[in-house]
């Protein structure tokens, strides 16, 4: 049978992805004075997920599918997602399918918050070097402040040190340029089309283009404009990356799927909508089992593209 790995970072994430699990219900609420209501039951028995241990990680599980968090960054991305990947193989029930999910930073003009971005690569955005030259001259005639109110260089001050980022005068070396293998993981076109096909069904506006995954969060419009003209992505997370390439060691095909909390650019969590990009996170996950095309009924990334 076919099975899934959905990998998310914390385990708020994975909350949602399984409350999408479980499908539609809800609890009656009781005897009301306005509406009178008769309890409504979900069918546990198809509904209700089960634990997963894989290693040192637990996992819940419906079905072919099993969501793990793993931890949030890379490293723990990776080896989360390796871990499961090795202990499902060794028992003969191996993963097909691995699929990074979570809350993103949308770039401005592509995604908005509450939109959900299925990513076409996942790309390291700074996996790399830079290469370029450090400007070390200070301009002529400034005079140190400290030297100013001591008396010293009333005619003008020395040159100081002043060094300036090389990515602003040089470029960024991606592993690609570097020759130390690639910074980008491109999925089968198949499975972005299908991807996006199925989540389109959330009713949530759907996005696909290259997702970042850095090891720090972009927090200035500055490094915001840098990653747009450079990659031109639409959303940024922490993990895709790390868990495709878990996922490649094994020879199993990966995508991702990220839920819109945020704009990338300065740093302003006043305006981070976390409610909104969770809900998004939970529809997709539920419209990935509710349609025909979903987890449930086929994981095979090789299946030709299907409505589009």
């Amino acid at each position: 049978m076919s099975r899934t790995l959905i990998v998310t970072a914390v385990q708020a994430e994975a909350d949602a992805v399984c409350a999408g699990l479980m499908g539609s219900w809800s609890r009656s609420r009781g005897p009301s004075t306005e509406v009178p209501s008769a309890p409504v039951s979900p069918d546990w028995d198809r509904q209700l997920l089960t634990t997963s241990t894989l290693g040192p990680y637990v996992g819940r599980r419906r079905g072919p599918v099993t969501v793990l968090a793993a931890g949030t960054g890379g490293p723990a991305a990776a080896a989360g997602a390796a871990v499961a990947l090795a202990v499902a193989a060794a028992a003969g029930d191996p993963f097909t399918l691995v699929l990074s999910m979570g809350v993103a930073g949308g770039f401005r003009g592509w995604a908005e918050i509450g939109d959900l971005a299925v990513a076409t690569q996942l790309v390291a955005a700074d996996l790399g070097a830079e290469s370029g030259l450090e400007d070390l001259r200070e301009p002529a005639g400034k005079v140190h402040e400290m030297d100013r109110s001591l008396g010293f260089h009333s005619t003008g001050a020395p040159p100081l040190p002043r060094a300036t980022s090389s990515s602003a005068d040089g470029k960024f070396l991606t592993l690609d340029d570097l020759d130390l293998g690639s910074s980008t993981i491109v999925p089968e076109p198949g499975l972005v089309d299908r991807l996006a096909t199925v989540v389109c069904i959330t009713g949530r506006r759907i996005v696909t283009g290259p997702v970042l995954s850095v090891a720090t969060g972009t927090g200035t419009e500055l490094r915001a404009a840098t990653l747009t003209a450079r990659l031109d992505p639409v959303a940024e997370g922490m993990e895709g990356y790390a868990v495709g390439t878990a996922a490649a060691a094994f020879g199993v095909p990966a995508g991702e799927i990220r839920a819109i909390s945020n704009q990338v650019g300065r740093r302003d969590r006043g305006s981070w909508n976390l409610p909104a990009a969770l809900a998004s996170l939970r529809t997709a996950a539920g419209a990935l089992v509710a349609h025909p095309d979903g987890l449930l009924a086929v994981a095979d990334a090789a299946r030709p593209p299907i409505g589009r």
